[in-house]
């Protein structure tokens, strides 16, 4: 165990900041859209060249550019939306014997696939959206309504009315000047479109859509403090009709084409346009009003970040959306903000003809806070941070202070310069001021998962191993490192039992930072200086839903229990693990599966053990012990295959080419007829279907729910009481 202390960074008080500093971050309003309109061309028109806005750089180049789409895919991976910020929970009810998804706050409910107000549960499976009574001996499915048009993704429901907010994507959007380019692989645009739609419960016999809020953009994750529903959007430009030249000798007439187009574009090119259709009646028009759209002092970006308010109660309609020019993707809520994570403007920029300059390493995260108490998600105040934030756990509030952690350096993989930092902000007038600041957490390291409570914050950062660190926050303006653990492996979900505990869900790894398989750790905080692993849970070749998405774990106080879903790479086991906390030990006492007797993989071979291959040098070996396929021998008249895997025939008389010993290969031709074939069995697609995705409690039912079923589970024996199938 190793311990770390170190002093808080010291900044300044908010009187000494440099006030234009400070303008750096806040938004300002626009007074009409003439003015926003005049703004954004202005900005538009410095940034426009040849390529329209330079994402890709010319068409000509980018069949040498593997090292430019490494670099984007990294881009793309560190800016896209976290599976876990699309958020969890169910809508408050007066019932009380049940319980629905996890949430990072209490009281901020999130939208998720599975909801339930202890009478019915709502669930989402491949964009088609079942009711199930559970208020009888067997469940029962109700009614399935399918959404054709987009990808359902998450819900709401309360009483007679549920919100499902949906996603889906065209492609279109820019053509190059002729077919050249296009035959060098210049592909159009794609598009992002979503959806909120309002669904008719009153009938549980006869779902129907009442309503539907089509919206220009991407939904990115939705809040719901009684019936009052935050979502969040994010929307590019629309598809403004740049040109692109098929050669160099063209840059010149694209460019002064495209600075045209943005002089000829409109409001409507630039701000997020909505459809409603509602009682047989269509309207539509722009989503957010000019005088409640705000733009950073610095640029960060064309896209628009939107805040929508809806309520459960009255149904849908556009309500009165607040936004901002700006990229953002993370979104956290306490009980009086709602705040929007934006990242500061990268112009991508063409170094010569063969290559696209990374981007700068020195990238901050901008953080808008809006009111979260009233009709409207009114803007109350904007800061600034360094570094990137990892999820929506990398920020907390606290008696007025907000909390954020960060990683600097460069999120394309320069871990040598990167270092993760806890920044404490205090909101001032309209400014969201630093007054509190620690470093060194990870030097060199990535941040795989924080969770900041009250006076105490954790956080972990991995590279080969584990640091596990305990931050003290109960002086704001003077935060500092506790104490420090390090162990193989990482946790990528931390969850606080009670006061003293705290259990980390991940990996496991060895001492050289090799994953290994699927960890479960419980840590000890009661001497903050001195974490300890009190125990741990460990299975290898495993994975878990739990490790990416918070809402997929589940943990029972009245019972010291935990859920987790668990997944075995080898396909040896899909469905739920149940581990018991204790003070100080964890133990598995009882695992939940879907698959039915009948289901479950069958074979008439033979299949072989570690004991059969012993030859470290043989494929079979590897394959057995280090990749935990299933390796089995299949005679003349056995029924070859083993159910829901693929399995790769091979003659046994091939075998002796791949390694094995003398003996080994001797021991197979004394058991087995040379006419046998050996079978390389691995998991299938009919696997994926029966793992289990999420739970809830309904009294003394444990339901779990995977992309085909939905299972009721006796919380004393874990023995399955009743299911229904999710499919149609």
């Amino acid at each position: 165990v190793l311990v770390a202390c170190s002093p808080a960074v010291q900044v300044a008080a908010p009187d000494d900041l440099d006030p234009a500093a400070l303008m750096a971050w806040r938004l300002e309003a626009f007074d009409t859209c003439e003015e926003l309109l005049t703004h954004i061309k202005s900005e538009a028109s410095e940034r426009v060249g040849p390529y329209g806005f330079g994402e890709w750089g010319p068409p000509w180049v980018l069949d040498e550019r593997s090292s430019v789409e490494t670099t984007a895919a990294a881009a793309e991976q560190a800016f896209a939306p976290i599976a876990g910020d699309a958020a969890a929970g169910g809508a408050a009810s007066d019932v009380v014997d049940y319980q629905g998804t996890n949430t990072q706050e209490l009281g901020i409910d999130e939208a998720d696939i599975i909801k339930t107000d202890g009478r019915r549960i709502l669930a989402l499976v491949d964009s088609v959206l079942v009711m199930v009574d559970v208020t009888g001996q067997e469940p029962v499915v109700t009614d399935r309504l399918p959404f054709e048009a987009f990808a359902a993704s998450d819900l709401f429901f309360q009483g007679d009315r549920a919100f499902v907010f949906t996603n889906n994507a065209y492609w279109g959007g820019p053509m190059p000047v002729d077919d050249a380019a296009v035959e060098r692989g210049f592909a159009p645009e794609y598009i992002a479109t979503a959806a909120i739609v309002e669904v008719d419960l009153s009938d549980p016999s006869k779902l129907s859509i009442a309503g539907k809020l089509e919206l220009e953009g991407q939904y990115l994750s939705a809040r719901a403090v009684g019936t009052t529903v935050r979502v969040a959007m994010t929307t590019p430009p629309a598809s403004l009709p740049f040109v692109y030249p098929a050669n160099p000798a063209g840059e010149e007439r694209a460019e002064e084409v495209n600075r045209q187009v943005i002089a000829e574009s409109t409001i409507e090119d630039w701000i997020p346009g909505y459809k409603l259709t509602e009682g047989g009646q269509e309207s539509e028009g722009q989503l957010i009003e000019c005088g409640q759209m705000y733009h950073p002092v610095d640029f960060a970006g064309f896209d628009v970040v939107s805040v929508l308010s809806l309520d459960l109660a009255d149904g849908l309609d556009v309500g009165a959306g607040t936004g901002v020019f700006a990229a953002g993707q993370t979104v956290y809520a306490s009980a009086d903000r709602f705040y929007v994570a934006t990242n500061n403007w990268i112009a991508p920029t063409v170094a010569g003809d063969t290559a696209i300059e990374p981007a700068p390493a020195d990238f901050t995260t901008q953080i808008h806070a809006f009111d979260n108490t009233g009709d409207t998600a009114s803007y109350v105040a904007s800061g600034e941070v360094d570094g990137m934030l990892l999820n929506q756990f990398s920020m907390d509030e606290s008696d007025g202070y907000l909390r954020v952690i960060t990683t600097e350096g460069s999120p394309w993989g320069a871990q040598e310069s990167s270092e993760t930092f806890l920044t404490v902000l205090d909101e001032v007038d309209r400014d969201l001021v630093t007054v509190g600041r620690v470093g060194g957490l990870g030097k060199g390291e990535s941040l795989y998962s924080a969770r900041l409570m009250d006076d105490i914050g954790f956080a972990v950062t991995f590279r080969q191993i584990d640091p596990f660190y305990v931050l003290d926050l109960s002086d704001p303006k003077a935060p500092k490192v506790a104490g420090e653990l390090k162990l193989p492996g990482f946790s990528t979900y931390l969850h606080p039992i009670g006061e003293d505990l705290v259990l980390g869900v991940g990996k496991d790894a060895t001492e050289e930072g090799a994953v290994t398989g699927f960890k479960v750790s419980l840590f000890s905080v009661a001497d903050p200086t001195k974490p300890v692993e009190l125990d741990s849970w460990v299975t290898d070749n495993a994975d878990s839903a739990a490790e990416y998405d918070h809402r997929a774990f589940q943990y029972l106080p009245d019972r010291n229990l935990v859920v987790l879903p668990l997944r075995s790479w080898s396909g040896e086991f899909n469905g739920a693990v149940l581990l018991e906390v204790g003070e100080t030990s964890l133990t598995e006492v009882g695992r939940i599966t879907h698959v039915r007797p009948d289901e479950g993989p069958k074979t008439d071979c033979t299949q072989l053990t570690e004991d059969d291959l012993t030859s470290e040098t043989s494929e079979l070996y590897w394959m057995v012990r280090e990749a935990a396929a299933v390796v089995q021998v299949c005679e003349p008249g056995d029924d070859p295959g083993y159910g829901g895997f693929y399995c790769d025939p091979v003659p046994l008389a091939e075998v002796k080419n791949w390694g094995l010993s003398t003996d080994e290969l001797e021991g197979l031709e004394d058991r087995f007829a040379l006419e046998s074939t050996v079978e390389l069995c691995w998991p299938g697609d009919d696997n994926w279907r029966l793992q289990i995705q999420r739970s809830i409690i309904i009294g003394d039912e444990l339901w779990t729910m995977s992309w085909d079923r939905l299972q009721a589970n006796d919380l004393g024996t874990f023995e399955a009481t009743g299911a229904v199938d999710l499919q149609g």
